[in-house]
Formats: structure tokens, C-alpha cells, sequence
């Protein structure tokens, strides 16, 4: 087989635990795993002989074959487990090769894997994410009341607190890891019905055994063929690229905040990190560029498992193998997506003085509607709405102070602010209050 494609990103970035999980070799590991289930539970029905089996648990050790060739005979059949037949077969003693696999169809066996590593490969998964809400939490935590513009539509808008901002990411990581917890339980599960769906081929004890080979591997136990069915693979892999679409975001914002006009958070830095080969000042954001690169990708991937399930009749015809590619990729993106994300928040450097001088920049235009909504009391809304208006173009037009300009536009109101000096900080509204509560949520969940 000539060398692999060289992909950047994966070769940088990709976590190994998560590659190791979805590996040719721990893949070709696990379909073996699915055949000695298979006959450990039927050998408890007495479908098989206890010596039968002996011979069959004696392939989890059988060495792998020469994986070249098993390629070309998976090629030309167009799946892979009749070729693993015939490299247990060759490996098996002769009582026992009429038995290995009887009553299965190769999807049987692939789906079952599959199950195994969604389950191990969530669970991985979980662990990152149950780091970056921490993470998060520690920030949440710290930064509660530390002020700092809050923007829409990219412009300043009023006062927040940069505590407040991580809350609102802590609480979405919390639903994440909600969703993929479940689904990822939902998608463990057992399949074991034959070629299509009937379960004939294994005889009169087919739930029976189905039941046994699922607790054996720690699956649920699916009472309906799901070989089409593909609805609960689809749910987890898209609650994965729900999640990088979070990262993603938080990996912009922080691009976007990094900026030198802006300088209020900078990644996690060391010698050459992020370095330019001609510019040496440069500090690139590289850990949030890879989330992007990493997050899209499993963004796409996921949409990519829809199409996986528009197969027909009882088996796929070209559907099925779309899975094989997006689901194992939309894994391993979202896994390393969220393992660098983790590294990057728990390194994450707060300027909390720049984010107190960025409020001050544009005349002190950010307390706009802290203004209107004290004058409003007494002028009325619409009034105080149109005079804060008219003071703002005033103040961005001759560079001077909004109470200022507004006492220009609107003389009398020069007693009533004099009787309510706003700042910054007194406008923060609930933004410590709601990180408690997201803390106190994240602790529940």
C-alpha cells in the first residue's frame, strides 16, 4: 500500500488515545472481540460445544495477519469480515471452524464493534470535556467581577464582566456534556439479527443469545435490527460537532479579544510558540486556529452522517460505507478539539487592567444606556432615548466626555446627574449572581 496522505492537522495535532481507538488494528481487535462474545453466548444456550468455544477464545490471541494482503481480500469482497473468516479459520482448529460466526452477518459484527468504540471513545471525550468546564469554572470563579467592555454586533455595548462571558460558555459545555453522555449510551448497543433483520439463521434462541452477547460487551440489548437504522449514530456524532461548534466560537472570540488594539486575553505562550519565520514580534494564536481547523472539520463530518442514514430496504447500498469515514473522524476532531481547548483555557492569560482601560475608550459611550434608562425616569423614554443619541454623536464627533455632551444637549439634566454618578462597575447587573449559579449547576451535573 503506498504511504498515506500527508494531513497536517492530524500529524500536529491528533490525539492519540483517540486514533488508537479507531486504529485498523484495534478496529480488526474488536470484531474478533464480537466473534468470541458471540460464541461464549452461545455456547450458554448450548448452541455450541464448551470445547468448541475453547478453540474459538483461543483466537484473542491469534496474531494479526499481514495486513497488505488482508487488504486486497477485503477489497475485492467489499468488507472486511469475510477475510477476517478466513484468517481465524487458518488459525482455528478444524472442530471448530463450522461454528465461528453462525447465525451473524458482517454488519452484526461491524455494528457491534462500532458500539464498543463509541462507547470508549465517548467516554474519552467526556473526560475532556469534564476538564474544560474546570477550566472554565476556575475562570468563572476568578474573574466574576472583573469588567470589561461587552460587545454586539462587534461594537461596545454596555458593561460586562469577563466571568460572566465564561459562565455563559460553562453553562453550554454543561448541556454538551449532557446530550453526549446520553447518546452516547444510547449508541452502545448490541446488533445481532442476520442478513436482514430476521434473526433466522440463529435459530430459536436468537434473543436470548442477542441478550447475553450484549451484557457480555457491556451493551444495551436492541430489540430491533438497526443495520438502517442509523438514527442514534447520527444524534451522537452531531452532538459531537455541537460541541466543536462551542469551540469554535470560544477559539474566535479569543483570536478576536488577542488582538493588539484589543490585548485582553493571549493564549498559553513559550520559546517560539506561535512564532513567525519573518515577523519576530508575532505570537500567533495557534491553539485557537487548530480548535478552528479541528472544530470545522467534525462540523462537517457530522453533517456528512445524515447522508449515512438514507439508506433503503434493509441494508445500505453505498450509505453504509460514508459512516465509516465520517463517523471515526468527527470522534477523533472532537476529541482533540476539546483536549487543546482544555490546554488552552487552563493556560489562558487575563489583561484585567486593559479590559478596565478598554472601558473608558470612546468617551465613556459604553454607559449609554445607563444613562437613558436614569433619565428616562424623569424624561420620559423616547426623550432620554433621542438626547443620549444626539450626545453620543456629539462625543464621538469632538472627542469629549458623553456626560459632557449630554449636559450640552439637555442643560437641566446637569442637577440629575450630579445626583446618580454611574460607573462601570455599578452596571454589571445580575453578571455575579448568574456565575454562581452556573458554578452551583456545573457542581449538580
Amino acid at each position: 500500500m503506498s504511504e498515506q496522505p500527508t494531513n497536517l492537522l492530524d500529524w500536529l495535532y491528533q490525539d492519540k488515545a483517540a486514533g488508537d481507538i479507531f486504529s485498523l488494528s484495534a478496529t480488526y481487535r474488536n470484531w474478533i472481540a464480537v466473534e468470541i462474545a458471540l460464541a461464549q453466548s452461545q455456547c450458554a444456550k448450548g448452541v455450541i460445544s464448551k470445547k468448541e468455544l475453547e478453540l474459538i477464545e483461543q483466537l484473542s490471541q491469534a496474531e494479526m495477519p499481514d495486513m497488505a494482503n488482508f487488504r486486497e481480500s477485503a477489497l475485492n469482497v467489499g468488507y472486511p469480515i469475510i477475510s477476517l473468516l478466513t484468517h481465524l479459520n487458518s488459525q482455528l482448529h478444524a472442530d471448530a471452524r463450522g461454528v465461528l460466526h453462525v447465525g451473524a452477518t458482517t454488519q452484526d459484527i461491524m455494528d457491534t464493534a462500532v458500539a464498543l468504540q463509541v462507547r470508549q471513545a465517548g467516554s474519552l471525550l467526556l473526560t475532556h470535556v469534564d476538564q474544560l468546564g474546570e477550566a472554565l469554572k476556575t475562570l468563572v470563579v476568578k474573574h466574576a467581577e472583573t469588567i470589561m467592555p461587552g460587545r454586539t454586533h462587534a461594537q461596545h455595548a454596555v458593561p460586562t464582566t469577563f466571568g460572566l462571558k465564561c459562565a455563559i460558555y460553562l453553562s453550554e459545555i454543561d448541556r454538551h456534556r449532557t446530550r453526549i453522555r446520553t447518546s452516547v449510551s444510547e449508541a452502545s448497543r448490541i446488533s445481532l439479527y442476520g442478513a436482514a433483520g430476521t434473526s433466522a439463521a440463529m435459530g430459536i434462541h436468537s434473543n436470548e443469545i442477542r441478550r447475553d452477547m450484549a451484557k457480555r460487551l457491556g451493551l444495551i440489548d436492541e430489540i430491533v435490527p438497526w443495520h438502517v437504522s442509523r438514527d442514534r449514530l447520527i444524534e451522537v456524532s452531531n452532538h459531537c460537532a455541537n460541541l466543536c461548534v462551542t469551540l469554535v466560537r470560544m477559539a474566535r472570540e479569543i483570536i478576536d479579544l488577542s488582538r493588539n488594539e484589543i490585548d485582553e486575553v493571549y493564549e498559553p505562550g513559550g520559546h517560539h510558540k506561535g512564532a513567525s519565520s519573518t515577523m519576530p514580534q508575532k505570537r500567533n494564536p495557534v491553539m485557537s486556529e487548530a480548535i478552528i481547523g479541528l472544530g470545522l472539520q467534525a462540523i462537517g463530518q457530522g453533517q456528512m452522517m445524515f447522508r449515512a442514514g438514507e439508506s433503503g430496504h434493509e441494508r445500505a447500498a453505498g450509505e453504509w460505507q460514508l459512516e465509516w469515514k465520517a463517523l471515526p473522524e468527527v470522534f477523533i476532531n472532537s476529541i482533540t478539539a476539546t483536549r487543546v481547548t482544555v490546554e488552552m483555557i487552563a493556560g489562558l492569560g487575563v489583561n484585567a487592567e486593559r479590559m478596565r482601560e478598554n472601558i473608558k475608550i470612546h468617551n465613556g459611550s459604553i454607559m449609554s444606556e445607563a444613562y437613558m434608562i436614569e433619565l428616562s425616569r424623569s424624561l420620559g423614554r423616547e426623550k432620554a432615548h433621542d438626547a443620549v443619541h444626539e450626545a453620543s454623536r456629539i462625543s464621538s464627533a469632538e472627542d469629549i466626555s458623553l456626560e459632557d455632551s449630554l449636559i450640552r444637549v439637555l442643560p437641566e439634566v446637569k442637577t440629575i446627574i450630579a445626583k446618580w454618578p454611574l460607573s462601570a462597575t455599578d452596571y454589571i447587573g445580575n453578571s455575579k449572581l448568574i456565575c454562581a449559579q452556573v458554578i452551583d449547576q456545573w457542581n449538580k451535573d
